[in-house]
């Protein structure tokens, strides 16, 4: 495992080196680190085209952050908004990610393996480990390798959005604010996303492009606001915990199973 200490299922070939994205205004590949910009899909998206969906999202935040410059899309990745029924993010985090494969599955489809396989209750995942035996069993034919990050977003930056620059979604808890972005709220609002792209802000600066189940709208996140929300997954939701409802949870709880915690799905096709 080149002396990582992530599990992988199972090792994968070669990736393909995807093609050029060059129908987005203010575009910029970073040639010195090797990034290339992933290809949009042309499936579409509620009432816009992927390429103005992802246009509007990186003009919000030119505005928002008020930078000199406008943002350079690094890689995008288009999959499709699904939004969630319950406490089901993780799962709709899953199908979202499988919209990239020739056969895409159903939050319910993904409900009933995760429940039969006693990894859930009422859709709530709580165990990384879990949502990767999950993945890897329900994209056995369509994903070339399903691999768990257990050292945190920030250990390996370059690694994590270099796989994101050759096709990879990565699916990542952390606790979501009132308008679903990163907080830092103990692991009491945990909810899952699927990265599918990263932009550069002012030369420095990296955003995460996500889709989550609250919403059809593609959010723009600062990686380090992703990255501290996920290190903050320490315990569950006390209102949760005593309402009664009785949730699947790993040994060690959510700090165990989602803190520092997140998947790579490589090669989905």
């Amino acid at each position: 495992m080149s002396g990582r200490d992530d599990m992988y299922f199972p090792p994968p070939p070669p990736p393909v080196m995807p093609v050029l994205l060059n129908s987005i205004p203010q575009i910029n590949p970073i040639s010195a680190c090797g990034f290339i910009t992933v290809p949009v899909s042309v499936i579409p998206c509620g009432f816009q085209h992927p390429e103005q969906e992802l246009f509007e999202a990186t003009r919000l935040l030119w505005e928002r952050e008020r930078s000199e410059y406008p943002p350079e899309v690094l890689c995008y990745n288009h999959i499709q908004p699904i939004l969630q029924d319950g406490p089901k993010c993780g799962l709709v985090a899953l199908s979202m990610a499988s919209t990239l494969t020739r056969q895409p599955l159903s939050v319910e489809q993904l409900f009933w393996k995760a429940v039969n396989r006693g990894f859930s209750h009422h859709g709530e995942m709580f165990s990384v480990d879990n949502m990767a035996a999950l993945a890897a069993e329900t994209l056995q034919d369509s994903c070339q390798q399903v691999e768990v990050l257990n050292r945190g977003l920030g250990h390996d930056v370059t690694y994590i959005l270099g796989h994101l620059a050759h096709g990879a979604i990565l699916l990542v808890p952390y606790d979501a604010d009132a308008n679903h972005a990163p907080c830092l709220r103990r692991g009491h609002k945990a909810h899952w996303a699927a990265v599918c792209g990263a932009v550069r802000l002012d030369s420095s600066a990296v955003y995460v492009v996500a889709r989550q189940g609250k919403s059809r709208r593609l959010a723009l996140w600062s990686y380090e606001e992703l990255r501290l929300s996920n290190e903050n997954l320490i315990e569950l939701d006390p209102i949760r915990a005593a309402d009664g409802r009785g949730y699947v949870l790993p040994h060690g709880g959510v700090a165990a199973g989602l803190r520092g915690r997140a998947i790579l799905l490589h090669g989905l096709n």
